[in-house]
């Protein structure tokens, strides 16, 4: 084989493994979901994802949801939706849409990064978001871990 071209190949299959390798890493700290430390509701994965599908809008122990989000191009958002929602941002940006044409539920806020999210989950009792799971601490309590 041409020298050349066997460092073209080992340069692209370098390349491709590096592509793969990098959803990964971004992901392996991992997502967890907080609420406030005074919620005392049995909160698990499926109970997230209708949350974030607009399927559940009150606790089940009384109290309006009040669920946060992180921006669209926070790569914990798309790991959030895939791994716990188990939509992609696509499909859960149509869900939205329909959601509030028919006035089902209206989208969880937008909090700018992993800090205003654990600082207005810690404020309010009624709130849900998640994080990446170094950026947890004692003033808020994680309910599931991915």
């Amino acid at each position: 084989m041409n020298t050349a071209i066997m460092k073209i190949s080992t340069l692209l299959f370098g390349a491709t493994l590096s592509a793969c390798l990098v959803p990964a890493v971004a992901f392996a700290g991992g997502i967890v979901v907080i609420v406030n430390k005074a919620n005392d509701n049995a909160i698990d994965k499926a109970l997230v994802a209708k949350i974030y599908q607009g399927d559940s809008r009150t606790w089940p122990n009384g109290g309006s949801i009040a669920a946060l989000d992180l921006p669209e191009d926070n790569s914990s958002r798309s790991d959030f939706d895939a791994a716990i929602v188990g939509k992609g941002q696509g499909a859960l940006k149509s869900l939205w849409a329909q959601n509030v044409f028919t006035g089902k539920a209206l989208p969880p806020k937008t909090a700018a990064s992993d800090e205003d999210v654990k600082k207005a989950v810690a404020a309010n009792k009624n709130a849900i978001g998640y994080i990446q799971s170094g950026s947890a601490d004692d003033t808020v309590k994680v309910v599931v871990r991915q």
